[in-house]
């Protein structure tokens, strides 16, 4: 009985538990305006560089004064984080699963986007926390039985 009251406080816990995984590749939009901003296009390449330091790679499109490739690096915290796209200092957040990335221009809002990372990326925390009650589970039935 008290290996049963354990796992459900466990699975419980790792309900809560949700990490952010910016790491993918991602479609863009099409809310940024090409005929007048500067905008990453097509499947954006965010990598893992280091602790919370990302590249990204993206072609661009629109007013790019003639740059036809984005390479960038993203600073993060959690779910937010910032980039320099062009020459401006751009907002960053990851929904919280991990699966849209919106980019905001604050010095010109109208050339802020978004991104939807491709099915093959996504991380399916649910398959994980499963395995990993499993394997608690297992423990304790060895431990107390």
């Amino acid at each position: 009985m008290y290996s049963t009251g354990l796992f459900l406080f466990l699975a419980s816990m790792l309900g809560l538990v949700q990490s952010q995984t910016w790491a993918g590749t991602y479609t863009t939009d099409n809310t940024c305006p090409t005929s007048s901003c500067c905008c990453l296009s097509g499947q954006v390449v965010v990598a893992s560089a280091s602790a919370n330091t990302y590249s990204v790679n993206s072609p661009v499109s629109g007013v790019c004064s003639g740059a036809t490739t984005y390479s960038g690096t993203l600073y993060t915290s959690g779910f937010a984080g910032w980039m320099i796209v062009i020459s401006g200092n751009n907002t960053v957040t990851l929904s919280s699963d991990s699966k849209v990335i919106t980019v905001i221009n604050w010095s010109n809002p109208l050339c802020s986007g978004l991104g939807t990372k491709s099915a093959g990326d996504r991380l399916d925390v649910n398959i994980f926390k499963l395995l990993i009650l499993s394997v608690i589970s297992m423990m304790m039935s060895f431990l107390f039985f």
